[in-house]
């Protein structure tokens, strides 16, 4: 795991925590974002660089990581 050194909000973090507990379920023809895509959309939003796979985060102290 590599640290970047940018942090969620705390905001950002419930809205992954929300992503991680929520039970699949179809609705409206399309799945829910999976808390793979959230962290990784949050993370671009940061100014991260894409990168190939997703970016996760250590949601004990909202610090995106890669594998």
């Amino acid at each position: 795991m590599t640290r970047t050194g940018i942090f969620a909000s705390e905001k950002e973090i419930e809205e992954i925590r929300h992503a991680r507990d929520m039970p699949c379920i179809r609705i409206g023809g399309h799945l829910p974002e999976t808390v793979n895509e959230v962290c990784h959309r949050l993370a671009l939003k940061h100014g991260l660089p894409d990168i190939r796979g997703y970016y996760g985060c250590d949601l004990s102290n909202g610090e995106f990581v890669t594998a």
